[in-house]
């Protein structure tokens, strides 16, 4: 399955996936989304075990214990496995978009270097279907 491209009046693209489209100024839709993630900054940095809160066919919200400076690059590491039959973990690169400290957990919003698509992550592409 290909996310559909189409043409908004304001003259930004947006790509509907399965229902998905545009919600405020995102590109898109952003889903609840509670898994493991392995985050490694990129060329020799830490790796450290985060936690999704939400994703998008752009992006994902994570939670950590480490505070990443936002225009890092990373490494994600999604455990999905044991979510449905088939699946795999799957890697993902991307860049720090926004880390934010709150009182017990840093937030980060990551953006993916390239969307989520069934060609390349047919594990997430079926769990974001499933959701």
């Amino acid at each position: 399955m290909t996310p559909t491209i189409t043409q908004r009046t304001d003259k930004k693209r947006t790509r509907i996936f399965k229902g998905w489209g545009m919600a405020g100024q995102r590109r898109y839709e952003r889903t609840s989304f509670f898994t493991p993630v392995k985050l490694t900054v990129l060329p020799d940095g830490p790796s450290i075990e985060t936690n999704s809160f939400d994703i998008s066919l752009g992006g994902v919200g994570l939670n950590s214990t480490v505070f990443i400076e936002p225009g890092k690059d990373v490494i994600l590491r999604f455990h999905v496995a044991d979510r449905l039959p088939d699946c795999k973990d799957e890697k993902i690169f991307g860049r720090v978009a926004y880390s934010r400290a709150d009182e017990d957990v840093n937030r980060m919003g990551i953006e993916f270097l390239q969307p989520i698509h069934d060609s390349t992550h047919p594990s997430l592409t079926a769990i974001l279907n499933s959701l």
